[in-house]
């Protein structure tokens, strides 16, 4: 068996090999005599060339003039001419031997007469490209019918041709990876958009809002942003309950700064203001010592609440401690049972985060959100809730900026609204004052401008990111009574810029 391996013949391709291997050796020589003769004409390269090393050299000659130079320049700090070079090679016989057997000094010295320093940078990337190559033939890659192409490829250009070629063979092997032509049921798809399903659910009684941001839509995280107390959770609630109601579609709200009880408090000031149209304040609510009135209508509201989500539309989930886990462990489970709209209220940084700066941590955690939610995994709707800096309390125009430190939490996000109080200056007559327009139909005019009144509470919305539309070119501005649950939209305006 030995002597029949011994007198094998060597195959096609083990020819073709080997002929590749003399062609990528040739070229690699002629850098390697091209760096170290401009190393021994301009010995202040090696120090702009610390990296390269007596292994990056094959040809035996190269390797004794780069050796040579290198403990003269490097290691003895001393000047490279023909009297230190003696000096040196007394201490070193071997390669004195050698370094006459090559011509000495003046066989090197009558290499780089032609050579120039700036072209060391691409010699030395020459060299390094065909080491890449000698390697691929080693490993024997399919490459040794192309040296003559790589000739004229960059080092780059032939990694960046193989990593395309292995990761189109390997892509499709994790099955939660798919890849798609653009044309792929693109007729189909015009189809489906002609049905609405890109429209997502309403923000109920804010028609110009939905219209900019496309809605609830699921796959997406909408984060919604303004400084404590300006009403976030009120304007998340009151928009999406009642189109969750109406549409049939099942909502679960995880809750950071409020229990149940709370929760069922405002939805019942809700029913009773925006349903029965009948006041009723949440401090009558919360004082308690009910009139019969007070208490028949309450009775009433929560008959409603019952009728309308005997379905469970409407999950609560208290989080007595929060991490991003919990909430993702919460989002996977409830949305096989049939949830598609998720709530969570507040966003901020782990209970478990220990020694880790939240700044550096929130954003990743945004991120595992959208991995959970988006189209690709479970495709399903998150709002979220964040409170801004408090420096933003006084901005008329607020950005993405004014989420300070944590501003990257913004990135893996497809829309971004931020609501402030409109400002007392900017009322009818105040020095700042506001205009607030709607779209008049039948005047035959592009806008009409609204009356604000001075006696009632208003809220603008900026779309500071949108995914889905326009963002930044006008301000939403709601009428909204904290007190009552009550919400609509009378109009946009265009805020200024803060200077």
């Amino acid at each position: 068996m030995a002597k029949e391996n011994a007198t094998k013949k060597p195959s096609a391709y083990d020819i073709e090999l080997a002929k590749a291997f003399k062609q990528v050796k040739e070229f690699k020589k002629l850098c390697e005599a091209n760096i170290v003769s401009l190393l021994w004409k301009t010995p202040e390269l090696f120090f702009s060339n610390e990296k390269l090393e007596l292994d990056d050299f094959d040809e035996n000659m190269w390797k004794v003039y780069f050796e040579i130079a290198k403990d003269i320049i490097i290691k003895e700090n001393k000047v490279l001419d023909e009297i230190t070079v003696n000096f040196y090679l007394e201490k070193h016989k071997k390669l004195e031997k050698k370094y006459s057997e090559y011509g000495g000094y003046d066989g090197i010295s009558s290499t780089y007469a032609h050579l120039k320093e700036e072209n060391m940078d691409g010699y030395v990337e020459e060299l390094r490209k065909w080491q890449a190559v000698i390697k691929m033939l080693k490993k024997r890659f399919p490459v040794a019918h192309r040296i003559s192409e790589f000739v004229d490829m960059s080092a780059s250009e032939i990694y960046e041709e193989h990593e395309a070629i292995l990761n189109d063979v390997f892509i499709n092997v994790d099955e939660k990876v798919k890849t798609y032509s653009i044309t792929d049921g693109l007729d189909e798809l015009i189809d489906k958009l002609d049905q609405g399903i890109e429209v997502g659910l309403p923000l109920d009684n804010l028609p110009m809002l939905t219209k900019e941001i496309g809605g609830f839509r699921d796959g997406e995280i909408l984060l919604v942003s303004g400084v404590s107390g300006v009403g976030k959770s009120t304007l998340l609630r009151n928009t999406l309950i009642p189109s969750c109601i109406k549409f049939e579609e099942k909502v679960l709200f995880m809750l950071n700064e409020e229990n149940l009880k709370k929760f069922q408090s405002e939805m019942l000031v809700w029913v009773a203001n925006n349903v029965y149209k009948e006041e009723l304040q949440k401090y009558t609510v919360r004082d308690g010592n009910y009139s019969d009135e007070d208490k028949e209508l309450l009775r009433k509201c929560a008959k409603w609440i019952k009728d309308k989500v005997n379905k469970r539309i409407i999950t609560i989930v208290p989080l007595t401690n929060y991490t991003t886990a919990k909430a993702v462990k919460i989002v996977k489970k409830y949305c096989s049972l049939g949830i598609t709209k998720f709530v969570l209220d507040t966003f901020k940084a782990d209970s478990d985060i220990g020694n880790r700066k939240p700044h550096e941590v929130m954003p990743m955690k945004m991120v595992e959100i959208f991995d959970t939610v988006k189209e690709e995994s479970k495709n399903v709707h998150i709002s979220i809730i964040l409170q801004l800096t408090k420096a933003s309390t006084k901005k008329r125009y607020l950005t993405n900026d004014d989420i300070g430190m944590f501003k990257n939490v913004v990135d893996p996000v497809a829309v971004s609204i931020m609501a402030r109080a409109m400002f007392e200056d900017e009322y009818e007559g105040g020095v700042n004052e506001l205009k607030v327009y709607h779209m008049g139909e039948s005047s035959g005019k592009s806008k009409i401008q609204t009356k604000i009144h001075k006696e009632r509470h208003y809220q603008i919305i900026f779309i500071t990111k949108n995914r889905n539309g326009a963002s930044q070119d006008k301000q939403i501005v709601i009428e909204h009574d904290l007190g009552k649950n009550t919400i609509k939209e009378v109009g946009f305006c265009y805020c200024p810029v803060d200077w």
